[in-house]
């Protein structure tokens, strides 16, 4: 399942159980940036795939108006 979130604009998450107990979330954006982590707990998982994704997005966001 593809989830976005409004404090992440233009990002879309996927969830997935790579292996028993074991998940992975993946983070992209339309301009084929990504994130990505894997571990046992999927709700820590994606909001470290979310802070990573912010933290892209101010990076963009500070290089456009220096």
């Amino acid at each position: 399942m593809t989830m976005t979130y409004s404090d992440t604009p233009g990002w879309k998450f996927v969830v997935e159980e790579v292996s028993m107990g074991v998940y992975q979330v993946k983070g992209s954006d339309g301009f084929g940036r990504t994130v990505e982590r894997t571990g046992t707990d999927p709700d820590v998982l994606l909001q470290q795939c979310k802070v990573d994704a912010m933290k892209i997005i101010q990076k963009t966001q500070t290089e456009e108006n220096p």
